[in-house]
């Protein structure tokens, strides 16, 4: 049984409540077991999840999924997290990669101040107040990475169906850049529509099925993305290098593109 499948089949007087409100309609808890600490806005999922003992590793299976970007993009100089959530991903390149220039955006001010009170992100000068949508289209910075993981509750924005979303995306990408989307989609056909909405703005389009759940990773770039060997060998790399276990994940990787024009 994985970290997550242990927490989600706790009952909830196993847990201790650390912070509990009500947002709009949404409530949203702070819950701790042992040295795991997890936060849970409007259902039962869970958006961030940190070890109190060791607060920069990834522990969510989706947000290690997001990093494969690392094997394509091995050096990152900087990154754009459209979705701060609890700071999982911003505590481990403080930690890894501390010449590295992150850039994160949050649309949530209440989940900003959590992140400050509860999972250890004291800087939270350095998130920007603002909607994905809204940041992409007044800013011009590149980046070598972007990774995108923001939901409305439990659902897909409009914005990931808006293929102008993916236009000011690849303007803020790098030539040799990669973007990394979260996904929960509800069908096959939910993944072709987004596809559909991104296929022109990228030349490479992959996906990635999350092992042992619903998540998928679509990672987009317009410079070839590496083969299978050469991903296995920069996850063997990254593994010695850092700690972060993405060995499993290269093989798992489809190929939209070069499905779609076949």
């Amino acid at each position: 049984m994985s970290l997550l499948e242990k927490i989600y089949d706790l009952s909830p007087e196993q847990s201790q409540i650390l912070h509990t409100e009500v947002l709009g309609e949404q409530l949203i808890e702070v819950r701790e077991f042992q040295n795991y600490r997890w936060l849970q806005i409007g259902g039962d999922s869970i958006q961030g999840l940190m070890d109190v003992n060791s607060p920069e590793q990834i522990l969510l299976p989706n947000i290690q999924a997001l990093l494969v970007t690392l094997l394509f993009c091995p050096k990152p100089l900087r990154v754009l997290n459209l979705g701060f959530g609890c700071g999982s991903i911003e505590r481990f390149f403080i930690a890894q990669y501390p010449e590295l220039e992150i850039t994160s955006l949050e649309s949530s001010a209440e989940v900003i101040r959590l992140a400050k009170d509860y999972f250890f992100f004291r800087n939270e000068k350095s998130i920007i107040y603002s909607s994905a949508e809204e940041y992409l289209s007044n800013k011009n910075k590149v980046y070598d990475i972007v990774l995108c993981d923001i939901f409305e509750g439990e659902e897909h924005p409009a914005c990931l169906y808006d293929p102008a979303f993916y236009a000011n995306i690849a303007n803020h990408l790098d030539e040799s850049g990669v973007l990394a989307i979260n996904l929960l989609p509800e069908s096959e056909d939910d993944v072709l529509i987004i596809f559909s909405a991104m296929k022109n703005h990228f030349n490479h389009i992959s996906l990635l099925e999350v092992p042992n759940h619903f998540n998928a990773i679509i990672f987009a770039s317009n410079h070839k993305l590496p083969n299978t060997i050469e991903l296995e060998t920069a996850a063997h790399d990254l593994f010695k290098a850092k700690g972060l276990d993405l060995k499993a994940l290269p093989q798992r990787l489809n190929r939209l593109m070069e499905i779609m024009q076949g």
